[in-house]
């Protein structure tokens, strides 16, 4: 289970959104009653006992993965249980509050709104709100034996707007083809082979690099936008481990006795290790030297910490 949440300054728009009756079943509703139109009347009439909040609408969808629909297909009941017990974890209480479930998606879900002016003219706190619904869905989806989702994995890119599903294209290619690369270059080109550009935040004095950008279908997004493995930081890292997982474990082993090999010429290094190919004749060195050599070599490198232009 997860949940996205928004915020807004009009109720009317939501609730009718919410209760449309093609593809919404009204689970509930707390201190309003009759049609979307009067129910929206009720909360900006409530809303008025709190000028302090800009945004008073509160509305959250709670999503529960595919694997979850034949249990929750014909059990209302229990899915406005977990609703009810999200909020109370989210300190959503004596408020006005509608839950909904619609029908329109192949996963099932709910959608809540709720007032932000609580029933004395008191604000509901939304201090943290992402985080802390974060780890209430997790609680709950442990607790109710529930799936958990699959993220931007299991997003239907059909219904995506144009801007998301740039996103969401980058995202999928970055998952497919960081894995694979070493380093800056041969991502660049692996990203190149898909459309997908890539540019660097480099700070104008020092002339160092201090972000990443990806570009696709005319939208440009931070690495860290696209998602937090993705951070300039967390891709270096991440080609640090596609090194040292390929020196310990990709070379092979020697089938005789060690011999002292020389270096040989730039081409026939690979990818930049300084781990040599193999030619008839030649000796290897065994994965252990290899590995204490690039490590070697990446403490060298601290000392110049950084990606320069």
């Amino acid at each position: 289970m997860i949940s996205k949440m928004t915020k807004g300054t009009s109720f009317s728009g939501c609730v009718c959104y919410v209760l449309r009756e093609d593809k919404a079943r009204l689970l509930e509703a707390v201190g309003v009653e009759g049609s979307p139109n009067q129910m929206a009347e009720q909360f900006e009439l409530q809303s008025l006992l709190n000028d302090k909040v800009k945004n008073i609408v509160g509305h959250t969808s709670l999503n529960f993965s595919p694997k979850d629909a034949d249990r929750l297909r014909n059990d209302d009941a229990l899915m406005l249980k977990i609703a009810r017990e999200y909020m109370e974890k989210m300190g959503i209480r004596n408020t006005q509050y509608i839950v909904a479930r619609h029908t329109d998606r192949k996963h099932p879900h709910c959608h809540i709104v709720f007032n932000r002016a609580d029933n004395d003219g008191k604000t509901i706190s939304d201090k943290n709100d992402r985080y802390r619904s974060e780890k209430v869905c997790k609680m709950l989806t442990a607790k109710y034996r529930l799936h958990f989702a699959n993220g931007k994995e299991n997003i239907n890119e059909e219904r995506l707007r144009p801007y998301d599903r740039a996103k969401h294209e980058i995202y999928k290619v970055l998952k497919e083809e960081l894995p694979k690369a070493y380093d800056w270059n041969e991502l660049k080109e692996a990203l190149e082979g898909h459309d997908i550009g890539m540019k660097f935040k480099v700070n104008r004095k020092t002339r160092e690099v201090q972000g990443v950008k990806f570009e696709y279908g005319g939208f440009t997004f931070p690495g860290s936008k696209v998602g937090r493995e993705f951070s300039y930081l967390n891709i270096e890292r991440q080609f640090e481990d596609n090194s040292i997982d390929y020196s310990y474990c990709e070379q092979p082993k020697p089938q005789h006795e060690e011999k002292q090999i020389e270096p040989q010429s730039d081409e026939s290094n690979f990818g930049g290790l300084g781990l040599f190919m193999p030619s008839s004749g030649t000796a290897y060195d065994t994965a252990e030297q290899a590995f204490e050599n690039e490590l070697k070599r990446k403490k060298k490198a601290k000392r110049k910490r950084g990606f320069h232009l």
